[in-house]
């Protein structure tokens, strides 16, 4: 989705992420390093790897899964040149200095070329393209879906091949993609006749407003994403407040919208808090038309997150304002120099700000009310 000029503005503006690393692996699979099955060629080529990072995290998944999960081939100069680096990961062929092939556990038919540049985990891994595929067409989608996966995945400093692997795992099969056994022989001699593996180059082209569309109904429930009304960004003494503020018709899809916003956008995920509130006049199933008051079920919450007292001071600036059928979420990012009482002033303004922006607030009579004539005297 091309991001809005707006978006832009005011995310130069906001912090810089601050990610901290990852453990790499939990007890149960440090023991499964220590008993790994791969076979010796692989472990040859472990050995050789100049990133003893990777080499440890390629080897503990070889134990975890099967020995073949993934296998290195090529170190990056061997590429040829009709591979197409997807750019998104923010790392070129040049700079991946080994290519690994990722078979998705459970599924067969389904797997992918990887590229580590050798300052891995400190920088993002690479999807080259697919090594295999189920069925004619699904390549460019399916490298679509792990690129996703890798980008909400990987930390800076943390390994996260397992962590792709996993939600990989539960996500393929949810949508449908690798898993058709009948229309193997198609992918099979796609690849025979070309002589090359599937990369997103040469992928019949797939409508991605279809895959965006698709993601979002899977992971959120949402037919389309939340357009946020955003505020002007206030900083204060270090601290950096952000409002943003959607139209809503449940609470279900407020929730959505919340869970939508953490989950795509990396820096409110980071921030400090994010302070909600919500007013809602939702319908009840089975509702009188005839009687619309009857029919209407009103949801007015709200959700410090760890900002005691902030959610409610929001909650009551947009029953002032007589807001419905409105989220604002407001975020903070703390600057390490506390504000005191004045936090709530600034979180409040910036949410009202935003209910402004986007017309929310409702809209005061301009037309001055007829004065009563006086009596005459008698």
């Amino acid at each position: 989705m091309v991001q809005s000029e707006r978006q832009k503005e005011v995310d130069a503006l906001l912090p810089e992420d601050n990610h901290v690393g990852k453990v790499k692996f939990s007890a149960a699979r440090e023991v499964a390093f220590f008993t790994s099955r791969g076979p010796a060629r692989t472990m040859s080529q472990l050995d050789e790897l100049q990133n003893q990072d990777l080499a440890e995290e390629i080897e503990a998944i070889n134990a975890i899964y099967e020995p073949d999960t993934v296998t290195v081939t090529q170190p990056a100069a061997g590429h040829s040149n009709n591979t197409l680096d997807l750019g998104s990961s923010g790392t070129s062929n040049d700079n991946a200095q080994t290519t690994v092939t990722l078979q998705i556990p459970g599924q067969p038919h389904l797997s992918f070329r990887l590229g580590f540049g050798v300052t891995y985990p400190e920088t993002r891994p690479t999807v080259l393209g697919t090594a295999s595929t189920a069925a004619r067409g699904e390549g460019k989608i399916a490298v679509d879906v792990l690129e996703d996966i890798v980008q909400r995945t990987w930390q800076a400093g943390a390994v996260c091949l397992f962590d792709v692997i996993s939600e990989a795992v539960e996500v393929f099969p949810e949508l449908n993609i690798g898993g058709n056994k009948d229309s193997d022989e198609a992918g099979q001699a796609e690849q025979s006749a070309t002589g090359q593996t599937s990369s997103k180059a040469d992928e019949p082209t797939i409508s991605g407003e279809k895959f965006a569309a698709l993601s979002l109904r899977d992971a959120f429930g949402l037919d389309n994403p939340p357009e946020w009304i955003l505020s002007d960004v206030i900083s204060e003494k270090k601290s950096t407040f952000l409002a943003r503020a959607v139209q809503v018709t449940s609470l279900a899809q407020a929730q959505a919208y919340l869970d939508h916003l953490t989950a795509t956008d990396k820096k409110v995920a980071v921030a400090t808090h994010n302070i909600s509130a919500w007013r809602i006049k939702q319908k009840k199933d089975g509702g009188s038309n005839s009687d619309p008051d009857a029919a209407e079920t009103v949801v007015q919450d709200y959700d410090d997150d760890g900002e005691t007292a902030a959610g409610g001071r929001l909650l009551h600036v947009m029953q002032l304002m007589d807001v419905w059928n409105v989220l604002v979420v407001v975020s903070r990012w703390f600057g390490g120099i506390h504000l005191g009482p004045a936090r709530f002033r600034l979180i409040n303004d910036a949410g009202r700000d935003a209910l402004v922006k986007g017309g929310f607030e409702k809209k005061q009579s301009t037309t001055a009310p007829e004065k009563g004539k006086k009596k005459g005297k008698k």
